[in-house]
């Protein structure tokens, strides 16, 4: 047999190479070509990148350019077809190697194939793969074009023979899918009633289908027309396929007050709705759905929080009735439904038949966190209805979350990669990241640093800082990084004092912070070179501020020095300051010996211990200092340390208070005194200060102003006064007061003083002013009477001697209850009531005053007084008559003349003065100036209508009075002509006026002149009356005075006179007539039922004036005798005195009273005495 040729064996393994691979020329392809100037010889090159076959075409997504982008489903079978070639020039066969690699946008590798190829110049290599996604990667834009892909990335390599490698790499961005549903498989009820499922599809239990369900408003399965709802299939004009879904029969409108759904999920053969391998996971049982179907029905669940982003896109046609729905529902378990509303305008679809629109729902944000299901609802009432609103297609695009991550590290490596530093550096390495979370989860990271010179390590010379704020060493775990955001960390290298001269490398490492699997890291190399260097530091503990002193005090802040360099070195010790307050007269520094030093020598890593001694400045102001330490290098060092420390001063308080007096005494007269006190500041800042008064509140001690202004430091003052208004009646002693100032800026420091006050006695009379003038009186009315108080104001008991004193002769003024001018005590803060009685005369017009006059009489016997009286008074003020408000004038200046009988009118014209006030006046006759008009007339009045009336000011009025007269009245006039003044009377609130008129009376019958025997005749009737009056008014008195004498023996108090009966029997006595009963005028018992009365009534018996003569009657003109004799007989006498008894007083016995009884007794005790003598 011949052997096999070179080539033909070359055939065999080229085939044999390729046998895993499947290979069909039936492809979408994507072409990708690059172009040179010229070719190599050899020149490899990835040509094309294809996905789907004849069997599984990618789906087609139209962009908003009309544009074709190719995408495929999460689940799915893919096939892939990678083309390579060799594009070189060269006729020889070369070998290459050939891959296939499936990354993730985030920057991980999913999947990588190789293939072994050898191909000459012009020839091709197609590779076929197959690969099945299992997570998403897609998006619409806000544009509408689909974007995101899973990125495939064709590689070859041809060695050190390829003269190109610029073209040895093609990728290709794949978007995937959650999902694409025809919406082609559903499960419906015979809508139509024809006996025929409106759904004809063939059933399988696990995979997605749409399935209708009617329901009641209250959210139960609905049972009418059945249980199945209004959603069927169409068969004409579907967008995709050869059906889509309505809510109508064709060529009718939907059905009113419906509440339909279209479920996505799948049947089961159980009910524990297991993962069926879809890519939703596991579903949710709906058992009201399942007994519609008689089949088990899980609901699909979608699990928001899986994605990165989501987005539901279907296709649409139709219009709604108003108020009717068709909406896209999501159907959480823990919150509130969310939906689309597919119903024009809110989308603007078309409502020509088979015009379809395709609508993009954004869920990204809606429930985000949640997991919910997914139905199509349809609602109507019971209004107008149309055709509907066709759906049709159902794909889900979305960018799944998935547990792998990349980072993007970004770091401020200044040199880069090397550092070179000194020991103890001032400015070690920090190396500042910025590491992104390229992932689609939140994650933590461990983070790791360490310098290959372990003894570092020992003096923890790295810290981390990240946003884990409570973790800083070398190996800190961070806390959640968000996906796709970026986080801050800085990675410090601290330098060791006296580190020697070396090279290291210094690592940092970021690991996951779950597995710690590397993410990144960075070697950065460390050059140590020789330096001077020191550090000067606080001992600890450290303290800020580091010293609290007071102006002038002085302290001690332990140092401590430290050759922190590589070399030998000497220092000099100072210090700056930031205030020029301080300087170098308040700064000494101390070795541990305690003696004074001004610099010191060090070897490396040598530590001294030291003391900074500070003295305060006498007048500094409060506040904190800063005071910088310095530590500075002698040559050769040029270098120097430095440490701030802080001095706190502190506000001090000092408040001198200083009164002018501290004993005081002053009477309680009611006068304000005064006192100065002088606040002086001897702090270290300006202040004011709070000033309160603690003493005995009646003193009412306190400042004007309770707050003093700011007081100068360091000696400034101010003065303020205290006040004592010595209130009246404050009791006589000696009273402790304590002043107190507190500063306002802090109120616990207080500073006080103490005085003390002697209050002395005080004898103080007020007797207020009486403003009487509201009212006007008019001279000649009976007296009356007002109260009047004395008051004692002093702080001890005190009795008054009181006098009157008036401004007129015209006033009459006195007052009762007083004992020889003086009143009964009257205790401190009380007063004592008078009651005066004033009048005014006649002829009494104007302002009238009567003063009250009361002298104390305990002052003049009080050594704080020095025999000296303290008397005040009080005046009453008045106006009485006319007060020039009102003008009264008579309307005729003439004499009105009466000769005959009638009534004749006077009228009067009053006005109103007042500028603006009303007044209300009252108009009478004053029957008290004349009374012997009124003998003369029938009656003198006012006019009804005119009595009272009102008058506006500048108003007037006409007052008419009526004058009444008989033909007896000028018959009987004593003359043959008489005048008279008719006074009209006009009182008002403010002002009274009297004005007089005259008239003249004319009697009738003229007397003529010569002797009148008549006159004489009555004269001599007249006084033989008078002396009868005279001898029967003695006898009378007489009679009073027994009786007085006998009422004068001391009686027994009675309160009632129930018991009454006569005594004189016990006596001796005559017990027939009983003697008249004591009267209110014998009792001096003061709790007595009549009030203990006896001196008022000695006082009125003593004083009362005899009783007026009986006015004789005017004799008849025609009879004429020359003397007469009245002699009453009994009964004549018995009905005089009937006629006399007052109001409810018994009849009088016909012999006339009882012996020594008078008709006031009868009055009271005459019923008694009837009662006791019946029987006589």
């Amino acid at each position: 047999m011949r052997s096999i040729s070179p080539l033909a064996l070359f055939a065999i393994l080229m085939l044999t190479s390729l046998s895993p691979l499947a290979f069909d020329s039936n492809l979408e392809i994507t072409k990708h070509t690059n172009s040179v100037s010229s070719r190599d010889l050899i020149d490899f090159e990835v040509t094309g990148i294809e996905i789907g076959n004849s069997s599984n075409n990618a789906h087609e997504w139209v962009n908003s350019d009309d544009s074709i982008v190719y995408y495929v489903i999460r689940d799915e079978l893919i096939q892939i077809n990678v083309t390579f070639a060799q594009v070189g020039t060269s006729g020889q066969p070369s070998f290459a190697i050939g891959k296939l690699i499936i990354w993730h946008p985030i920057g991980f590798m999913i999947q990588e194939w190789e293939v072994n190829m050898t191909i000459s110049g012009g020839q091709s290599f197609r590779a076929q793969f197959y690969w099945t996604p299992n997570a998403a990667h897609s998006q619409i834009d806000e544009d509408g074009n689909l974007v995101g892909g899973i990125i495939l990335r064709g590689l070859i390599d041809g060695g050190l023979a390829d003269g190109n490698s610029n073209n040895n790499q093609l990728d290709y961005q794949m978007p995937v899918a959650i999902w694409n549903d025809a919406m082609e498989n559903g499960i419906c009820g015979d809508v139509d009633g024809d006996g025929l499922v409106d759904c004809p599809n063939q059933l399988s239990y696990g995979n997605p289908i749409w399935v209708s369900t009617g329901y009641d408003s209250d959210g139960t399965i609905s049972d009418y027309p059945d249980s199945f709802g209004h959603w069927r299939m169409g068969e004409n004009s579907s967008a995709i396929g050869e059906r889509h879904w309505r809510v109508s029969r064709p060529g009718s409108d939907y059905a009113s007050n419906r509440q339909d759904r279209l479920w996505w999920g799948w049947l089961s053969p159980t009910d524990t709705c297991d993962d069926q391998g879809h890519g939703f996971g596991y579903g949710n049982y709906d058992s009201l759905v399942s007994s519609v179907y008689a089949n088990n029905f899980c609901k699909v669940s979608i699990s928001g929080y899986e994605f990165l982003t989501l987005q539901l896109v279907t296709n649409a046609w139709g219009d709604m009735g108003e108020g009717d729905q068709i909406q896209i529902e999501l159907d959480p378990s823990s919150s509130n439904s969310e939906n689309k509303n597919y119903t024009y305008p809110s989308t603007g679809l078309s409502s020509v038949e088979g015009d379809w629109s395709q609508l993009i729902w954004d869920m990204t944000d809606t429930l985000p966190n949640d997991s919910y299901n997914l139905a199509f609802r349809f609602n109507s009432d019971s209004s107008i209805a149309t055709e509907g609103i066709h759906l049709d297609g159902f794909i889900m695009f979305a960018i799944e979350k998935v547990p792998e991550y990349t980072l993007d590290l970004e770091c401020d490596d200044i040199l880069p990669n090397a550092y070179i530093v000194i020991p103890d550096d001032p400015e070690p390495p920090v190396l500042h990241c910025i590491i992104h979370n390229n992932g689609y989860i939140d994650i933590e990271l461990k983070l790791y640093s360490e310098i290959n010179n372990i003894s570092w390590m020992y003096d923890d010379a790295i810290r981390i800082d990240s946003n884990n704020p409570t973790d800083h060493d070398n190996y800190v775990k961070t806390n959640s990084i968000k996906a796709l955001n970026s986080t801050e960390v800085w990675f410090s290298l601290d330098i060791p004092d006296g580190a020697g001269v070396e090279e290291l490398m210094w690592y940092v490492h970021i690991g996951d912070g779950v597995t710690n699997s590397t993410k990144n890291f960075l070697n950065l190399p460390v050059d140590v070179e020789s330096s001077y260097s020191a550090y000067l530091t606080q001992a600890p503990p450290y303290s800020n501020p580091a010293l609290t002193l007071l102006p002038g005090e002085s302290g001690t802040v332990p140092m401590t020095l430290k050759n922190t360099g590589n070399k030998i070195s000497s220092w000099d010790l100072s210090a700056s300051f930031s205030d020029n307050s301080w300087g170098s007269s308040n700064i000494k520094w101390l070795n541990e010996s305690g003696i004074e030093i001004s610099s010191i020598h060090t070897v490396v890593k040598e530590m001294h211990d030291l003391n900074v001694h500070l003295t305060a400045p006498e007048n500094i102001l409060p506040g904190t200092y800063a005071i910088t330490l310095l530590a500075i290098g002698a040559p050769p060092a040029e270098t120097q340390s430095s440490w701030v420390i802080y001095i706190e001063i502190p506000i001090y308080h000092n408040l001198e208070i200083t009164p002018e007096h501290t004993h005081l005494m002053f009477p309680a007269d009611g006068s304000l005194k005064m006192l100065e006190i002088e606040l002086t500041n001897l702090g270290n800042t300006e202040e004011s200060f709070d000033l309160s008064v603690d003493a005995d509140w009646k003193l009412g001690i306190h400042f004007p102003s309770e707050q003093t202004l700011g007081i100068d430091s360091f000696g400034g003052d101010t003065r303020v006064l205290l006040l004592f208004p010595m209130p009246h009646g404050i009791v006589n002693d000696t009273y402790q007061i304590l002043i107190q100032a507190t500063s306002r800026s802090d109120p616990s420091y207080s500073k006080g003083v103490f005085i003390y006050l002697t209050v002395s006695e005080t004898y103080l009379i007020e007797i207020p002013d009486l403003d009487l003038t509201t009212e006007v009186y008019r001279g000649g009315d009976d007296p009356r009477t007002l109260r009047w108080e004395i008051w004692n104001h002093g702080n001890k008991a005190d009795r008054f001697h009181v006098s009157f004193d008036s401004s007129h002769d015209d006033i009459t003024a006195f007052s009762d209850g007083l004992n020889n001018g003086n009143t009964n005590w009257v205790e401190p803060g009380s007063s004592y009531n008078l009651t005066l009685t004033y009048s005014f005369g006649i002829d009494a017009d104007g302002d009238r005053t009567v003063t009250m006059i009361a002298e104390s009489l305990q002052s003049i016997e009080s050594d704080t007084y020095s025999g000296q009286s303290v008397s005040n008074e009080g005046q009453a003020q008045f106006k009485v008559g006319q007060v020039g408000w009102l003008l009264v004038s008579p309307s005729s200046t003439a004499t009105l003349v009466i000769d005959d009988r009638g009534t004749y009118l006077i009228e009067y014209t009053v006005l109103n003065l007042h500028p603006d006030a009303v007044q209300l006046m009252r108009a009478d006759i004053d029957r008290n100036t004349e009374p012997e008009l009124f003998f003369n007339v029938i009656d003198v009045r006012v006019e009804k209508n005119d009595r009272d009336f009102v008058l506006g000011p500048g108003e007037s009025r006409i007052v008419t009075v009526e004058v009444d007269v008989s033909e007896e009245n000028l018959d009987n006039l004593a003359e043959n002509s008489l005048e008279f003044n008719v006074r009209l009377a006009i009182d008002s609130d403010i002002d009274k006026v009297t004005t007089p008129s005259k008239i003249r009376f004319i009697k009738t019958i003229q007397i003529e002149e010569g002797p009148d025997t008549g006159f004489y005749a009555k004269l001599t009737a007249n006084i033989l009356f008078v002396i009868a009056g005279l001898i029967a008014m003695g006898f009378v008195l007489v009679i009073t005075m027994r009786i007085i004498k006998d009422a004068g023996a001391p009686l027994e108090e009675y309160s009632s006179l129930d018991d009454y009966s006569s005594v004189l029997g016990e006596f001796g006595g005559d017990s027939s007539v009983p003697s008249a009963p004591s009267l209110p005028i014998d009792d001096d018992v003061a709790n007595s039922m009549y009030g203990g009365t006896r001196e008022i009534f000695e006082t009125a018996v003593a004083d009362m004036p005899p009783p007026p003569l009986p006015e004789p009657e005017m004799p008849q003109p025609e009879i004429i005798e020359d003397t007469f004799e009245v002699e009453p007989d009994d009964e004549v006498s018995t009905n005089v005195v009937q006629d006399e008894l007052p109001p409810g007083a018994p009849p009088v016995p016909e012999d006339g009273l009882p012996d020594g009884w008078t008709m006031e007794q009868w009055a009271y005790y005459g019923q008694k005495w009837l009662d006791q003598n019946k029987g006589e």
